[in-house]
C-alpha cells in the first residue's frame, strides 16, 4: 500500500457546555430538562406511593403515643353529650315544659336531687 497524500481529518470538536446538541439547545439545557425530568417522576412516585422513611425507635414511640392520645380523646369525646342538653335556655321556666319536650340533662339532674333530698327527708 502506498501511503495517502491526503490530510488527516480533522479532530470533532471538544465536547463542552456550550455545545449544540440538538434543536439549538446547548448541552446544559438537555442536561438540566433530563433532570428536572427524572426529579419530577421521583417526586410524583413518592407521592403515590408511602414512602417509609427511616426512624428512630423515639420518634415512633412518640408516633405511636400521639395516636394512643388521639384515640382516647375521640372516644371520650363521644361520651359527651350534645351541646343543647347540656345548656339552659335563659327566661325559661323550668317548672313549665312542654309535653313533647325532651328533659334535659340539667332538668334530669336537679330532679334526682329533689327527689334524694325528699328521700333524706323522708327517711329522718
Amino acid at each position: 500500500l502506498q501511503p495517502s497524500t491526503a490530510p488527516p481529518k480533522p479532530k470533532p470538536p471538544p465536547l463542552t457546555k456550550e455545545t449544540v446538541v440538538f434543536w439549538d439547545m446547548r448541552l446544559w439545557h438537555v442536561v438540566g430538562i433530563f433532570s428536572l425530568f427524572v426529579l419530577s417522576i421521583i417526586i410524583t412516585l413518592c407521592c403515590v406511593f408511602n414512602c417509609r422513611v427511616p426512624r428512630t425507635r423515639k420518634e415512633i414511640e412518640a408516633r405511636y403515643l400521639q395516636r394512643k392520645a388521639a384515640k382516647m380523646y375521640t372516644d371520650k369525646l363521644e361520651t359527651v353529650p350534645p351541646l343543647n342538653e347540656l345548656t339552659e335556655i335563659p327566661g325559661e321556666d323550668k317548672k313549665k315544659k312542654k309535653k313533647d319536650s325532651v328533659d334535659t340533662v340539667a332538668i334530669k339532674v336537679e330532679e334526682d336531687e329533689k327527689n334524694e333530698a325528699k328521700k333524706k327527708k323522708g327517711e329522718k
